[in-house]
């Protein structure tokens, strides 16, 4: 029995982390994946593991991770854990990068990515909203927010409720699973 993996992913302030945390409790069959980062564990944004950019070498040579990236000059590790959760037939779910799918792909072909998607001005307005970045800041945000989806994504319009978005996600996964 296999299960699925599926990767959220999109531009900085489209909800990818609250979309998560509905999919959990919608569904909690599904495993919400906690990130490895080398961040501060109170410097804000997502709850993630946080370690120094050492433990993560040393983490990261001791095979703790199924995959691991760089991204706005942090480290991102998602934990090996994840396996003996796939093997068990379970739906794995992690906040990812566009920028790491294609190795992500080539260790895990049957991986569902799901792009979340917003308008240019709901991403201000959630960006302004956060209150972590100036606007020079939350303008380059911006412009890193039209890259295209992924090939073979599904993409997931986050404009109006989060009712909506976790609607559209469920039916995805639901179509992989079936497929599975």
């Amino acid at each position: 029995m296999t299960g699925v993996l599926v990767a959220i992913v999109g531009p900085s302030g489209v909800g990818k982390d609250t979309l998560i945390d509905a999919l959990a409790k919608a569904r909690p069959d599904i495993v919400k994946v906690r990130r490895i980062v080398t961040r501060a564990a109170d410097a804000g944004g997502e709850a993630h593991l946080a370690v120094s950019q050492a433990q993560f070498e040393a983490q990261r040579a001791a095979g703790c991770y199924a995959f691991d990236w760089r991204a706005h000059g942090l480290r991102y590790a998602i934990p090996a854990s994840i396996n003996d959760h796939l093997a068990q037939g379970r739906i794995v779910v992690f906040n990812g990068s566009r920028k790491a799918l294609p190795e992500i792909q080539q260790a895990y072909p049957g991986l569902l990515v799901l792009m979340i998607t917003a308008s240019h001005e709901v991403l201000a307005q959630r960006l302004q909203t956060r209150g972590r970045e100036d606007a020079q800041a939350i303008a380059a945000r911006l412009s890193r927010a039209d890259l295209d989806a992924p090939v073979g994504a599904v993409t997931i319009r986050n404009d109006t409720t989060i009712e909506d978005a976790l609607a559209q996600m469920l039916a995805a996964i639901s179509r992989a699973t079936e497929r599975a």
